[in-house]
């Protein structure tokens, strides 16, 4: 079962049942005498669903009972062989995060989580009960609007869904939520983020529900690369390299800097991690490519890009890397305008090459991946199978979901396969992540 937000379960019983109403009348005997009413809204208790209980779209007898007896099944685990789909967008209060099965298209798993800021900040992890952590969700929560208060919080989601485990911010938090600005150390234990608000990096302890520590560094970010408790970012401006370290209370202390970035280096707004490996793919506005490798820490040495991502066909966009750093995907539009302009125009191909050499592996158009629009692209937990989610062809006004794989390797075709479950069109697709 799927729950929104933090809400508790409530009763189907008569509003006089639900509502607990207090009121104190002042008797004029004392001057902090006042009147006032409180409204209190109950919870109910729940259990496990038993024999001859159904869930879902079984039948379960109605027995008349007042208030209906509630049973809630618990959350399938994410499995290390299927993906994350999100549905929604910017905008929206809500979004849901799909488990998909790429071998058969279908949803195991949904979970309603919160919206960030811009993108959607959610990391997903592979479990073995549904106990596990499945969903983690930085979220702001806007009972107004834009115009009233927030609630900022980092939500771990298991178990019934109906009780996350929740962090709240400060009311000064503003996690940072383009993609590869925020992580979770190896271990599953803090959260981690760039904070607008802070200028610097956030820390969040995920089992004591709170803030553990934060760091103010102006002038670099926004990206997390996390090595086990060690993050890795860069300095545009002084083109350096930086190491923060997060100790075992949470608390992030810079650790060095080393200027190994090119003079004519110049940054993004998103990146993309290779856990296994431990290098980071930063596809630089000028479309010079850069693997770091941090898995010896920080480097000492210049680096230098690997290629350019330029093609005289259209802007490249998107990107993406695999766990073992073998392979990466670009995107690229049917415009030379910037993509992230509102002019941008639309994914007209992909490019599938060696994260090496930036050579070519295979290129793929919309009729390659037998789609007539792209949405998403991600590689599976091992890194072996590259994905690519778009519409399909539009049979009787309906335009089916397609998640199609390709061997990351080769790049030759293995799998197409019909989303089959979501409620909303899936919009983005994530990698589920491995906690040590």
């Amino acid at each position: 079962m799927t729950r929104t937000r933090r809400a508790a379960a409530l009763t189907v019983a008569p509003l006089a049942a639900l509502l607990a109403l207090t009121s104190c009348s002042s008797s004029g005997d004392t001057e902090d005498s006042a009147s006032s009413t409180e409204v209190t809204y109950p919870s109910v208790d729940f259990t496990a669903p038993g024999e001859g209980i159904g869930l879902g779209d079984q039948d379960q007898e109605i027995t008349g009972e007042i208030p209906e007896p509630l049973h809630v099944g618990e959350i399938t685990p994410i499995g290390a062989d299927q993906l994350l789909g999100i549905e929604g967008g910017f905008g929206k209060l809500e979004m849901t995060v799909n488990a998909i099965d790429p071998a058969t298209g279908k949803v195991t798993t949904r979970v309603t989580v919160g919206a960030g800021i811009w993108d959607p900040v959610v990391h997903g992890f592979v479990g073995e009960t549904s106990s596990d952590p499945a969903i983690l969700a930085a979220e702001v929560w806007r009972p107004r609007g834009s115009r009233g208060a927030a609630d900022f919080t980092v939500s771990t989601y298991s178990g019934n869904l109906l009780e996350p485990k929740e962090a709240e911010l400060p009311d000064v938090a503003r996690v940072h939520s383009r993609e590869g600005s925020n992580a979770v150390t190896s271990d599953g234990k803090y959260f981690v983020s760039w904070d607008d608000g802070l200028y610097g990096i956030r820390v969040v302890d995920l089992e004591a529900g709170e803030e553990s520590g934060a760091l103010r560094i102006v002038g670099c970010g926004p990206f997390t690369w996390m090595v086990g408790h060690d993050l890795y970012s860069v300095c545009e401006d002084t083109r350096e390299l930086l190491h923060i370290n997060v100790g075992d209370d949470g608390v992030p202390t810079e650790v060095g800097r080393e200027k190994v970035l090119t003079d004519d280096f110049v940054s993004n707004r998103k990146t993309t991690f290779a856990e296994e490996a431990k290098k980071a793919l930063l596809v630089g506005a000028t479309g010079d490519v850069f693997v770091f490798d941090f898995s010896n820490g920080l480097p000492t040495e210049t680096v230098e890009p690997i290629g350019n991502a330029g093609d005289p066909s259209g802007r490249f966009a998107e990107n993406v890397i695999n766990a073992d750093a073998s392979r990466l995907a670009i995107t690229y539009t049917d415009s030379i305008i910037h993509p992230h302009s509102a002019r941008g125009g639309s994914v007209a191909k992909v490019v599938l090459s060696d994260a090496s050499n930036l050579a070519p592996v295979r290129s793929l158009t919309l009729a390659d991946i037998g789609i007539e629009s792209f949405s998403s692209m991600a590689f599976s937990v091992d890194g072996g199978t590259f994905y690519v989610l778009g519409d399909g062809a539009e049979v009787d006004g309906v335009a089916p979901q397609k998640l199609v794989g390709f061997d990351a390797a080769t790049g030759e075709q293995v799998s197409s396969v019909d989303i089959d479950g979501a409620v909303n069109p899936v919009t983005g697709l994530v990698t589920p992540e491995v906690i040590e």
